[in-house]
């Protein structure tokens, strides 16, 4: 066989190599160029890499079908021929696009971010990704819960770290023959004291709030940094138990006989 034969049998395939190789590596670049400047403005990590996924897809899209052209395939051939395929494919997928459609949503009209804890629909944990399909958090037990974005996007959600301080709300049970003003001066002392406790945006606030059939309720209400939320709590509960046992401040006690 002739060279010239031989060249012109090869020469399609040998441009297609070349249209991949080149192209592979140019949508590798791109793709870089592209999501620097969201990393540099400090975007959601989960929307940067959204953004390097969506990239790619769309540029390596691009050039299959450039590689396909130079082998003489017709361009609205293929295109006609991948308009079906995506028809089919989205009525077969259909409940999965409403996640797609959901995860979008998340990623560009953001309700919380990557690191953010929520609460919602008896789960609740720290999001570690959003991605197209599924929003992930983690437990405070260490467990992974991967939510459908269209579940999430139509939800009701508590993003408790969007704020960077919270108002810590206790409700203290006090027996009726203890000293209210007592009880409330001790409180204060104790939550002054604390190093955690913040008197901004509010002082703290102790007053008695409510009655029971056996009890009152003081409440006692503190701001700290939202970080430190539930040491404070912790703290507080521990703190208030033994200044009240410490000052004489009766805390309610039944017997069991009564209980019963």
């Amino acid at each position: 066989m002739p060279w010239e034969d031989i060249w012109a049998f090869v020469s399609p395939f040998t441009n297609t190599v070349l249209v991949l190789v080149i192209g592979y590596f140019l949508v590798r670049l791109l793709t870089r160029i592209i999501s620097r400047p969201f990393v540099r403005a400090k975007f959601d990590d989960s929307l940067v890499r959204f953004i390097r996924k969506a990239s790619k897809i769309v540029g390596y899209v691009i050039v299959f079908t450039t590689a396909l052209a130079t082998l003489g395939v017709p361009v609205t051939t293929l295109a006609a021929t991948l308009s079906g395929a995506a028809l089919a494919i989205g009525v077969a997928l259909k409940d999965s696009l409403s996640n797609v459609a959901g995860g979008i949503i998340l990623l560009f009209v953001p309700r919380f971010v990557t690191g953010d804890y929520i609460i919602t629909d008896g789960d609740e944990g720290t999001v570690i990704t959003v991605d197209l399909m599924h929003t992930t958090i983690q437990t405070v037990d260490n467990k992974q819960v991967s939510i459908p974005n269209g579940v999430l996007v139509n939800s009701h959600i508590t993003n408790v770290s969007h704020e960077k301080t919270r108002r810590l709300d206790l409700l203290i049970p006090l027996a009726y023959e203890a000293d209210v003003e007592a009880a409330k001066r001790v409180a204060l002392e104790v939550v002054a004291q604390h190093p955690l406790s913040k008197s901004e945006p509010e002082a703290p606030f102790v007053r008695l709030r409510s009655y029971s059939e056996h009890t009152m309720g003081l409440t006692v209400r503190v701001w700290c940094d939202a970080a430190d939320y539930w040491t404070l709590h912790y703290d507080l509960t521990e703190h208030l138990h033994a200044a009240f046992a410490k000052n004489g401040v009766a805390l309610p006690y039944r017997p069991k006989a009564e209980k019963e």
